[in-house]
């Protein structure tokens, strides 16, 4: 039974939540995991490559959303991107180890090293029974200024689900549903 759970909370974890119930919070035992995740995931060398800055401050994580522009649905509009309003924000930056001198040409090993940990942090957040969705859609250096961060990369929204809507309805724009696909990736063994 438990390897079944865990199929099945792998395959809901690829599906992109867009909209949320903003009654709730996380809890902040969740968000001592989520920190766990991010910083206890494997990384080239064990090195530093990306930090993470968790937004929990609505304001905040309206002022993120509104720097979003993630789906074009007709010739001349576009529409922001929802998984943005997540109850919890966790923001990706590229960083480099001080400790002794790192190539620039290393942005490869952050951005490995961000997918890496927010696969980690996407996994665990499924396991613990929330809803996620990622964002690269977004005005990098107006997040930048918003966090006060450099770098920024990469979003992933964390939170509950507003179970009265499908979770590919908008969550301000009425009657908008983003499409949605399926992947075949192929798997060899050999």
């Amino acid at each position: 039974r438990m390897l079944n759970d865990l199929k099945n909370t792998i395959i809901r974890s690829q599906r992109t939540q867009r909209n949320w119930d903003l009654s709730q919070s996380i809890k902040d035992e969740d968000l001592e995991l989520f920190k766990i995740a991010v910083s206890e995931c494997p990384a080239k060398q064990n090195r530093i490559w990306y930090n993470v800055v968790f937004v929990k401050d609505r304001n905040v994580i309206e002022k993120i959303y509104n720097t979003t522009d993630g789906f074009t649905y007709t010739e001349n509009d576009t529409t922001t991107n929802s998984q943005t309003l997540a109850n919890l924000l966790a923001v990706f930056c590229i960083d480099k180890d001080k400790r002794d001198k790192v190539s620039k040409s290393d942005t490869n090993n952050s951005k490995i090293s961000i997918g890496i940990a927010s696969g980690y942090l996407n996994l665990v957040a499924h396991l613990l029974n929330y809803k996620t969705g990622y964002c690269a859609c977004f005005d990098n250096k107006e997040v930048n200024k918003i966090l006060d961060v450099e770098n920024s990369e990469l979003i992933l929204g964390i939170g509950y689900p507003d179970y009265s809507k499908d979770r590919r309805e908008h969550h301000k724009v009425k009657d908008f549903l983003y499409p949605t696909f399926d992947k075949d990736v192929k798997v060899k063994i050999i």
